[in-house]
């Protein structure tokens, strides 16, 4: 048997895609539709989202879970605990990915090859319709596309070369604003 590091099931998001279910991303729609309830950085907000996240892991059978039924679990959690207002405001908000850098620069150490491959993963992200994009290690990703051991002035060129296509991808390809953070 083969054990899976995600305990929580995956979320069946827009166009069907399968995207992993997080405690984060929980806290963050609930934190979203209280403040859109007029009750601006609620605190029990990590709590309600802890209580799902425990009986998802415990209870939830399916390896996948659709989003009304999500948005329908969040609902009655809220007004169980007599939050009706916060509840009658209630969504899942769009979700946060994640992309290596160093990963996708270990699969194509070129620079040549690894721009189609960060064009493709941002991409599917953005066919996913995410709420941001998270793009982390461009430090030591720039290192291994510039096969150096460590920080030189050509690696500034190509860290710059980086920002400057995720900034100009994401901006040319979603009609709305997406967060994009790189780290």
């Amino acid at each position: 048997m083969i054990a899976l590091p995600q305990r929580l099931p995956h979320v069946i998001w827009k166009n069907d895609r399968l995207v992993p279910l997080s405690e984060g991303w929980l806290a963050e729609s609930i934190e979203h539709s209280a403040a859109a309830a007029g009750l601006p950085r609620w605190h029990l907000a990590p709590e309600v989202a802890r209580a799902i996240a425990v009986y998802l892991e415990n209870d939830w059978v399916a390896p996948a879970l659709p989003l009304d039924h999500l948005t329908e679990m969040v609902r009655r959690s809220l007004v169980g605990i007599g939050y009706d207002e916060i509840a009658r405001a209630s969504l899942i908000v769009p979700p946060r990915v994640s992309i290596s850098l160093p990963e996708l620069a270990m699969r194509a150490p070129l620079e040549l090859e690894f721009f189609p491959l960060l064009k493709e993963r941002l991409g599917d992200a953005l066919d996913v319709q995410v709420g941001g994009v998270r793009l982390e290690g461009l430090r030591d990703c720039t290192k291994i596309l510039d096969a150096a051991g460590r920080w030189r002035q050509t690696c500034v060129r190509i860290s710059d070369h980086i920002i400057f296509f995720c900034r100009h991808y994401v901006c040319q390809t979603m009609p709305r604003a997406v967060d994009l953070v790189i780290q």
